[in-house]
């Protein structure tokens, strides 16, 4: 792949400026990020000119992430951004600005990846510079509200509250009926005994077991991904947690099982969980080299 388009907000003063160009995917990753901050949109490859729906669905975006409830400002909050220049990637689909996924770029080759998406129905957005540019550029596009940056007709709607986002995901792995305790148990064919609860949860305690806790019926449940076609627990289960960030900052389970079953970008855009039983070792490598060093960076 030799180029990819986009379009860039920078700010310049109090007004923010805008520019349209083209660069390479090696750039995009190898090059330093800049003095001050911009946000960058990258729209399409390999196309003599740029289809006008995704110019207005970009400039669009820019409005819409600038405002003061956005979900880019609240990953940009969560996120664990030094005071330097930086640079994150965010996957952003073209009909639901309000859906922001952060993406774990290090290499090019990382991005090929995303690029290989029908990018008319997915936008990836660069953010750069440090923490407090970043935000004095969104507020001037805010303030800019009535001017070219916005369509007055018809207006976006508000971004949804993070947390009920989770709660929505959380209740949608839920609702895949995950076994409990006693039913992971019953799948090894062990003896049930009184407490048969007792053998995941020996299971959870040693590392060989991710468990979520299911607070309305307080119970563990147990994500199906790790369970073999008879219902044994995948001995490279131990491996893949070993390598995830837990202990007492995910006692639930549910910020690893989030990761496990969202999109990433170095598994083509699959999910960990989909992957890991036909290809374990790969999950294993992507989780370690993504959480090695400090394991609670993408947390």
């Amino acid at each position: 792949m030799s180029s990819i388009d986009f379009i860039e907000v920078a700010g310049n003063g109090n007004q923010p400026v805008v520019a349209m160009g083209h660069v390479s995917v090696e750039e995009i990753v190898g090059e330093r990020p800049q003095h001050g901050a911009r946000l960058r949109i990258f729209i399409s490859h390999n196309r003599p000119s740029v289809p006008y729906s995704l110019v207005t669905d970009s400039l669009h975006l820019v409005d819409y992430v600038a405002r003061t409830n956005s979900a880019l400002r609240e990953q940009l909050a969560r996120s664990r951004w030094r005071a330097q220049d930086a640079r994150l990637f965010f996957r952003i689909s073209a009909c639901d600005f309000a859906h922001i996924e952060p993406l774990h770029v290090e290499t090019w080759r990382d991005l090929e990846l995303i690029w290989s998406a029908n990018l008319n129905r997915v936008l990836c957005l660069a953010v750069e510079g440090n923490r407090w540019d970043i935000l004095k550029l969104l507020d001037s596009i805010h303030e800019q509200e009535g001017s070219d940056f916005n369509d007055p007709t018809p207006s976006l709607p508000a971004a949804p509250d993070p947390h009920q986002a989770a709660i929505k995901f959380r209740n949608e792995l839920l609702a895949k009926g995950w076994p409990d305790g006693k039913r992971v148990a019953e799948m090894a064919g062990g003896s049930l005994g009184k407490n048969p609860a007792q053998y995941a949860a020996r299971l959870r305690a040693s590392g060989a077991l991710l468990g979520v806790w299911d607070a309305p019926l307080r119970t563990f449940r147990h994500p199906d991904f790790q369970f073999d076609a008879h219902g044994k627990v995948l001995p490279e289960v131990a491996q893949l947690l070993k390598a995830l960030p837990g202990g007492d900052d995910d006692r639930g389970g549910w910020r690893r099982a989030f990761w496990l079953y969202s999109p990433h970008p170095r598994l083509d855009a699959e999910s960990p969980a989909q992957v890991f039983k036909f290809d374990a070792q790969r999950v294993i490598d992507v989780a370690k080299r993504e959480f090695d060093g400090d394991r609670n960076a993408h947390w």
